[in-house]
Formats: C-alpha cells, structure tokens, sequence
C-alpha cells in the first residue's frame, strides 16, 4: 500500500479564506421545473438554454417529482456518519439494482464539517444518477452539496440533446448556477465532482468528472478494476498547456520516490494554491484555466466486459489511501461470501480514516463511498 498523496491534503488548509458572507438566492429569472414532462426527463424550453439560477423551491419540486432523489448533509463532529435527505424512494434502489452511501467526516481543524457530498437520483424514464462532490476552501460543503443537488436535475432537463452533450450542458449549467446563486462564496471555494449515469433500460454506463474525486468499474467476479476515471492534475502535460496558455501560476515538486506534487496559484500572490486543474467553483482561477469542463466516458464496453459489473465511487479522502484494486477486491469479496455490502463500505472507510492517522498524525480528510451494481451480481455471488 503507497502512503498517502502529499497532494490529497486539501490545500483548503493552507489556502487564504475569503470574506464570510451570506448568501441567498434571486428567485428572479430562472426557468421553472414545476411542469411535469411526460417522461419525467425535461428539456429546457429553448435550444441550449442555461438559466442564470434554481431556487431552492426548484430544486425540492424537481425533487419530489422524479422517482427518487436523495442527497447527504454535513456533519461536523470528527468521524461521524453524514445524515441524508430524501425525496420520493430516497436512495431506495430500481428493482434489480442495488446502491449503497456512506460520507464521514474526518478530522481536521476544529469547526470544519465535511466537505464531501453525495447524491443519488433515480428517474422515472430510467436512469439512475450518482454523484460524488468534495467540496474544499471555506464553504466547499455548501459548494459541494449544491452541485450534487443541481446536477442531476440539470443532466435530466437536457436528456433530449443525447448524453454526452446533457453531461457537458449540466456541468456548465451548475457552473453558473453557482457563480450567480452564491456570487463570492465560490470564488475561493469549489468541489471536485464525479458523476455516474445509468440507463438500466438500454444498458449504458457513462462517466463525468473534474477533479480528483473518482470513479471505478469493477468486475466483482474476479475482483478486479477494468476501468478508472483519471485525476485532474496540473502537472499532467495537457493540463498544464491549458492553465500555461491562461496564463496560471504552477508551481511542481517531485520527491524522491517519484511522487509529483502541483498547485495552481493566481499569478504573484501566493494564493490560492488549488491541487486539482478543473473544479466546479474556484471563480478566482476560472480565467486561468481551471475549468468546470468534464471529462465525459462512455464506459458502457467496460460495463459489459464484467461478468459481474459494479460501479465504485469516492472522494480523494478514499483514493488517496485505497487503491481501486484494493477497493474491487475488498467489496467483491463480500460479494462471493454473501456478506453485507454496506459493512463493506464502512469497512473501507475505517481502514481510510486509518491509513491518514498513520501518515498525517494529526489530519484525516473526510472519506465518501457509493457503490451501485446490478442485483444479479449479488444474486448470483
């Protein structure tokens, strides 16, 4: 097992803080989601059409009108389980699937909640969404929880244009949401985001993400990984053309056993030291190429590759210290001996929180995991 990523220790740590503000939101000019589309999947009424921002009231209407949404609240005290809001079936899986959460704060400066976020959303057409957000900066929580709310709905309001181009609107759609709904909270804060899209019905897997939250498709049959989702990282050499030509400063270390460390600073100020090269938020460095742009996969062949397929999703908190082979083969492992699933997770996150005391001493990153698989892989393990 590697030690723990220099880099996973959220640079939120030592960043400067911005102002504390209040916020609120305009409910002038947004688009409405109270009007039920016939499949439950809405297009927004004009080609390509972004709003500027979503009431809350819009976000609990789309909520309460899909088959089941469900999202995760910060907790503040050190290792304790998020608590979790539900609309509809929750976080009650579609027959044949089976889906399990688990978000647990870790321990850093006092005062500080998690940061991580998770959704999962089942709609009435067919899909099943899950997100992952890891939220950093002095409001990351509410950055993180927002976008793990507004995504789905924005991903189901453009199903019409085809996935790829819903994935990519919704990002960007939740990208300005949050520059207009939030304003000055966002500019030195943000969220990585990993986004998982199943349509059960016509059997395809997709994947969408910024940052270093990410996704692994395994075969629980065997217990290995077949496809992981990559880190967004500025010392990676497409990365850092796009934040060179934008004119970022990057500043890389490589020690001694090869490990390659970057940060991503507004020029000459020393601030705000970002370790990841896209987010959601983080408005100080979007003119200086840290994008809210995903990468969007279509993994729908390493889906089927699987003889037993599952879906693994998480935050840096767990990447950082399980590797996706470690984490394949620990909850495929339960699988095969008919064991609890979410005690797997749990499991997980235990030898997590673990592994940042070992290497920190004093600091454990806040840790989220989800799993969604087809029931019949449990069935027949």
């Amino acid at each position: 097992q590697r030690p723990v990523c220099r880099a996973g220790v959220h640079w939120a740590r030592h960043a400067a803080r911005s102002q504390v503000v209040c916020w609120r939101l305009n409910h002038q000019d947004h688009t409405s989601f109270g009007t039920r589309h016939r499949s439950s999947c809405r297009s927004f009424s004009s080609e390509g059409r972004q709003p500027l921002r979503v009431s809350n009231k819009d976000l609990e209407v789309w909520a309460n009108d899909v088959r089941g949404h469900a999202y995760s609240r910060a907790c503040m005290e050190p290792y304790t389980v998020s608590t979790v809001r539900h609309f509809g079936k929750g976080v009650e899986s579609p027959d044949g699937w089976s889906a399990h959460f688990i978000s647990t704060s870790g321990l850093k400066s006092s005062g500080v909640p998690n940061q991580d976020a998770y959704s999962f959303t089942t709609l009435q057409c067919g899909w099943i969404l899950c997100i992952a957000c890891d939220g950093h900066g002095e409001h990351g929580e509410i950055i993180a929880e927002r976008v793990s709310r507004a995504l789905p709905l924005f991903f189901s309001s453009y199903l019409v244009h085809g996935t790829e181009e819903a994935l990519r609107r919704a990002f960007q759609s939740a990208q300005n949401d949050l520059e207009s709904s939030f304003g000055p909270m966002q500019v030195y804060s943000g969220a990585t985001v990993v986004m998982c899209c199943i349509d059960k019905d016509a059997e395809s897997v997709w994947c969408a993400h910024v940052g270093d939250s990410r996704l692994v498709v395994g075969d629980m049959d065997t217990g290995q990984p077949v496809f992981c989702s990559i880190e967004h990282k500025a010392h990676d050499a497409e990365e850092y053309k796009r934040l060179e030509a934008a004119g970022a400063q990057v500043i890389q270390k490589r020690y001694d056993d090869g490990e390659v460390v970057s940060r991503i600073f507004i020029p000459k100020t020393g601030v705000p030291g970002l370790a990841m090269s896209r987010s959601m938020g983080d408005g100080c460095l979007k003119k200086y190429g840290v994008t809210a742009e995903p990468d969007i996969s279509n993994i729908t062949d390493s889906w089927n590759s699987c003889a037993l397929p599952g879906m693994i999703m998480g935050s840096d908190g767990l990447w950082d210290t399980v590797s996706p082979e470690e984490a394949c083969s620990t909850i495929s492992a339960r699988y095969r001996s008919k064991r609890d699933v979410q005690a797997g997770l749990e499991n997980l996150t235990r030898r997590s929180q673990r592994r940042w005391i070992e290497a920190e001493g004093d600091y454990c990153d806040d840790v989220t995991v989800a799993f969604v698989a087809p029931l019949a892989a449990e069935a027949a393990a």
